[in-house]
């Protein structure tokens, strides 16, 4: 009976050296074939509206025993601007058969790249004391990311809207390449809004850019009501827009009476205000 538990002791003993050189081989095997991912170009370059098939473009990566892994590289994430915008930094991880990784960073340039849009549903105009919210209309987009409306903020605001007047309401938004934008967009609170001709603007907010050639009438709004009817009503536009200097800006439509030969044009049926942003 002794000499059975020692043999079963001893037989133990040796499972347990086995299983340790077995272990302590496989350590040393695994550490002399860590897997390597390796770049054709500097500078990766792809369009804003990147596949991620794109963002892989041009590596390869290799390990000792498992040979070529550059169909197993996965993209780990794109880091904020740094310096230039447009230009952010990829990151690359890949893993062997032993789960040992591998990362890799390089530079991407999005070629077409522009910064976050402000974005309005509808004009900024109400009515003193009807309600409504100018928060509500205003959203913005991303070039690479698209809509991030519900990354707008206010960062300020003197609307009020129970008292007719002109205002103010600051508001900004990030992408997520740390972009960014800040305007302050004008707000109307008429104390009250002529309904006999309904203006719709296709374009409530425009983007110009620094120095582009701007006619107002271009983006004249579309008339509904009854004073579209016939030449009851003529579209007029007063604009600021200055393309020659980065601001906000407005153009004030407004259909009014036609006059007949030479009178001037009478009452005002309707009126909408369209925000331009010139930038560089």
């Amino acid at each position: 009976m002794k000499l059975l538990r020692a043999v079963v002791v001893v037989l133990f003993l040796l499972g347990i050296e086995v299983y340790g050189a077995a272990r302590i081989g496989d350590r040393l095997n695994r550490d002399q074939t860590i897997p390597e991912i390796t770049s054709d170009r500097e500078m990766l370059e792809v369009p804003s509206a990147y596949t991620e098939d794109m963002l892989l473009e041009g590596l390869s990566a290799y390990d000792g025993l498992d040979g070529d892994l550059t169909d197993q590289i996965v993209v780990r994430g794109l880091s904020h601007f740094q310096g230039e915008k447009g230009i952010s930094q990829v990151s690359y991880v890949v893993f062997d058969s032993y789960n040992q990784s591998a990362t890799f960073t390089r530079p991407v340039q999005f070629t077409d790249y522009e910064s976050p849009r402000f974005t309005l549903t509808e004009p900024l105009v109400f009515q003193a004391g009807r309600g409504g919210r100018a928060m509500d209309r205003i959203g913005a987009e991303d070039s690479v990311d698209g809509d991030i409306s519900s990354l707008v903020i206010q960062s300020g605001s003197d609307v009020d809207y129970g008292e007719a007047g002109e205002y103010t309401i600051h508001v900004e938004v990030t992408n997520r390449f740390g972009d960014l934008q800040t305007e302050a967009l004008p707000v109307h609170v008429l104390e009250v809004i002529p309904t006999r001709a309904q203006l719709v603007l296709r374009t409530p907010l425009l983007y110009l850019n620094l120095g582009e050639i701007f006619d107002p009438m271009a983006y004249a709004p579309s008339m509904f009501g009854p004073a579209a009817a016939g030449d009851v009503a003529e579209i007029t536009a007063e604009s600021t827009v200055d393309p020659s200097l980065p601001g906000v800006y407005q153009v004030h439509y407004r259909a009014v009476e036609s006059g007949e030969g030479d009178e001037e044009p009478g009452e005002i049926l309707g009126e909408t205000w369209m925000t331009v942003i010139v930038r560089e």
